[in-house]
């Protein structure tokens, strides 16, 4: 039988940042390399690929000079991956302005569309700690959609420590749950556009649509079986119209 996840029409959209929503250029490397170097370590900055993974999953990556699978992490190592995501936090909102980055087609629109329905509810589900997020969203005039009331946190759920991306996305389900106790998961939809996003949602029980909009080629992502997968994010009215889809595995 197909482990694609069961959809029924959306209710909650589940959103991930990087990649899916915009493109920072890689500035958020810029900020790595600054903490990194700041904090005292005279190795030099390793090739990291950040795609997919969570802040701490990266600070642990910088810290031992591999990229997982971390399993069981020590309290030390957690500790010492808080404060290099908090050196990379804190430095992302002044080297944003420093490269060209950009909202990815149809983003704006999508989002538009989701504000004005009663019935949907946008969310972040990112590896992003929420201080990251927050400095993206606001730099490139998102974070509204976001906000339950305006000045107060993103609505979502962010890295928090060295951990699954799974959890991440839990949380969210758990929040939007507290919020609305009739939710089902298959009534959550994740955004977004690598194998970690889509694994990460599988393991939550929530289906995925994938868009090959970064790195990731449309056969890698279908390859781990999301419930749909794209080149782009459609335009509003398609969009609106995949959210009320609903799709049922069935057996071969």
């Amino acid at each position: 039988m197909t482990t694609r996840m069961e959809k029924a029409p959306t209710r909650a959209v589940f959103w991930d940042i990087d990649g899916t929503l915009l493109l920072t250029a890689r500035a958020g490397m810029i900020a790595w390399e600054d903490a990194y170097s700041a904090s005292g370590d005279d190795r030099v900055f390793p090739p990291v690929r950040p795609d997919g993974m969570t802040d701490h999953q990266i600070a642990a990556w910088l810290l031992l000079g591999h990229p997982g699978p971390f399993g069981e992490v020590s309290e030390s190592l957690q500790q010492q991956a808080e404060v290099l995501v908090s050196g990379y936090a804190s430095r992302l909102p002044q080297v944003l302005p420093q490269r060209q980055g950009r909202v990815l087609a149809n983003v704006l629109e999508a989002l538009a569309c989701i504000d004005r329905e009663a019935t949907l509810t946008s969310w972040v589900v990112t590896g992003n700690v929420e201080a990251g997020a927050v400095a993206k969203l606001q730099h490139y005039g998102l974070a509204h959609f976001f906000a339950s009331v305006p000045g107060q946190p993103l609505r979502g759920a962010f890295s928090t420590r060295v951990e699954p991306r799974h959890a991440i996305v839990a949380r969210a389900a758990d929040a939007a749950r507290r919020l609305d106790p009739s939710l089902q998961l298959s009534e959550m939809l994740v955004v977004g556009d690598t194998p970690h996003d889509i694994e990460g949602a599988r393991l939550a029980g929530i289906p995925t649509l994938a868009l090959a909009t970064n790195t990731h080629t449309v056969e890698e992502l279908d390859a781990h079986q999301p419930w749909l997968t794209l080149t782009a994010l459609p335009e509003a009215d398609a969009f609106r119209a995949l959210l009320a889809q609903r799709f049922q595995p069935t057996t071969a």
